[in-house]
């Protein structure tokens, strides 16, 4: 871990965050029982997120998410609930049971995260996203977040990602936060300007975000405003790191681009094959060849 006097106390609270969750992945790979190896992992991260997000918002492990029509979601590992106003279901031996009305996002916790990971996570984001609310307004969903402990190819997982939500852009889950790389998000660019956007739909653009060590700190800092943080507080937040959200580097797909891809296997298929085998390279240059492997110019 490199922290030099360039950052911001908080910047270097959270890597220390960072590397404890780090050392927790790499202390667990010890259990040879892979059931638990994984519930280890999810608990290190739900611990770690109700310790640092406001009190407001209640972490919950292993959810099943249920609505006034007794649909059931697919289990997720971890959600955001409002215990303020809502009461609880029921609590048993490894199961909670949330209403659907009083969950502010649903979390996945995967080991690595790649292409078999990210169709689960889309899978289970669809089970929650098509249910239906019965308070505010009917057409909001719950958000469907996910957590990597690691990702062996983020160009290759991120062009994935973004297919994924072009098959299934009203399910999608919001935000995907790979440990010490980056972010999968979506935003609107308006004037030039990104501005991160929570309910992803076919008109928002999905976005890379170059958080490196920082995106645990990122991740908090969108969960806590996507769940209610006041304007003026999420200003004020991010005053103590101003220079990493001013100079946070991002990436997307143009729009053709991202409309060829969805239209043709093929083409899916010729435009990933530029993604592969290499982690190491600047996206921008790999999307440069994707595009002209696919006739763009």
């Amino acid at each position: 871990m490199n922290i030099t006097s360039t950052l911001t106390k908080i910047q270097k609270w959270f890597r220390y965050y960072s590397k404890n969750l780090e050392n927790s992945f790499g202390q667990s790979d010890l259990i040879d029982h892979n059931v638990k190896k994984g519930e280890s992992r999810e608990y290190e991260i739900l611990d770690t997120l109700s310790k640092l997000l406001p009190t407001k918002i209640s972490v919950v492990a292993k959810v099943v998410i249920v609505s006034a029509s007794d649909i059931e979601a697919r289990m997720f590992d971890g959600a955001l609930v409002d215990r303020v106003h809502w009461p609880r279901l029921f609590i048993g031996e490894g199961t909670n049971i949330a209403l659907v009305e009083s969950v502010f996002s649903a979390i996945e916790v995967k080991s690595s995260l790649g292409k078999k990971e990210l169709t689960d996570i889309f899978e289970k984001s669809k089970s929650l996203r098509s249910m239906k609310c019965r308070v505010s307004n009917p057409e909001l969903h719950p958000l469907v977040t996910a957590f990597a402990y690691e990702c062996d190819n983020l160009n290759l997982s991120f062009f994935d990602f973004v297919t994924h939500f072009k098959d299934n852009s009203n399910y999608s889950p919001s935000l995907i936060c790979i440990l010490n790389k980056g972010l999968f998000g979506f935003a609107d660019e308006i004037g030039g300007e990104v501005i991160p956007v929570n309910e992803p739909n076919s008109n928002t653009l999905p976005i890379l975000y170059h958080t490196h060590e920082d995106s645990l700190l990122v991740y908090v800092y969108l969960l806590s405003n996507w769940a209610g943080m006041e304007d003026d507080v999420a200003k004020v937040f991010r005053l103590y790191c101003d220079s990493l959200f001013s100079n946070m580097e991002c990436f997307n797909f143009d729009v053709d681009f991202l409309n060829a891809v969805s239209s043709d296997e093929t083409i899916r298929d010729n435009a990933r094959n530029c993604f592969k085998y290499k982690p190491s390279t600047d996206i921008k240059e790999l999307y440069t060849e994707a595009r002209k492997a696919i006739g763009l110019s």
